[in-house]
């Protein structure tokens, strides 16, 4: 039941449209109808300026570390420890430290797939790019970082902001498997980086396509 609970909020947290009330609040548009009609940063920079769009980075980035550092303290808690073990809370996969990864990684999903598809903005959001990278900072800060290095990288030499994004959640399994052989890392933090990667390569689809017909936008580029 904690498990459910704990989702669930990392999912109304991920849910909270930032994008669109940060722009609403400095343009007074919604800016899913201008540009590529996602809440994300880069749609913000075109829509309202670098300042509303670093404000919706950082908004997102703490979406993705609050979700998950909320359920690491339901899950480690010693007032929440006896409801743990108690009756229909009872879960025997979830126990100490496990129960702490598991969690974890439920919420930093969840936040995920509420960034994505916001239930207060009627599932329109972003691409989750911020979200995922805040989910990893309390989870694996380094190769959170590092992917976060590669992408910016990327962007630097391309200016395509979707390239940058893609080979920076993409170099982001890698540092966690790195971790984890060491035995620095549990691996199901790993299958998680993977399955952020995924979600987030699916959700830059549109974007592949421009790259591949060589139509996708530049960073600065005027339309």
């Amino acid at each position: 039941m904690l498990c459910l609970v704990g989702w669930l909020l990392a999912y109304l947290i991920g849910s909270f449209p930032s994008g669109v009330v940060v722009v609403r609040l400095a343009r007074g548009i919604d800016v899913r109808q201008v540009g590529s009609r996602r809440s994300g940063t880069t749609n913000v920079l075109r829509a309202a300026g670098a300042l509303a769009a670093a404000t919706v980075f950082i908004l997102d980035v703490l979406k993705g570390a609050g979700a998950v550092w909320l359920a690491r303290w339901l899950a480690l808690s010693p007032r929440l420890e006896a409801l743990w073990s108690q009756g229909s809370f009872a879960w025997p996969l979830l126990d100490g430290p496990s129960r702490a990864t598991w969690l974890a990684i439920g919420a930093g999903l969840t936040a995920l797939c509420g960034h994505n598809w916001p239930i207060y903005v009627r599932f329109r959001g972003g691409r989750g790019v911020a979200t995922a990278l805040g989910s990893f900072l309390p989870l694996a800060p380094y190769p959170a970082i590092g992917a976060a290095v590669v992408g910016i990288g990327v962007i630097a030499l391309s200016r395509y902001v979707s390239l940058g994004s893609i080979i920076g959640t993409c170099a982001l399994p890698i540092g966690l498997a790195l971790q984890a052989v060491y035995g620095a890392l549990a691996w199901p933090v790993v299958w998680y980086g993977v399955a952020v990667a995924a979600l987030i390569v699916f959700q830059h689809r549109d974007n592949i396509a421009r790259l591949r017909a060589r139509t996708e936008r530049r960073l600065g580029q005027r339309t």
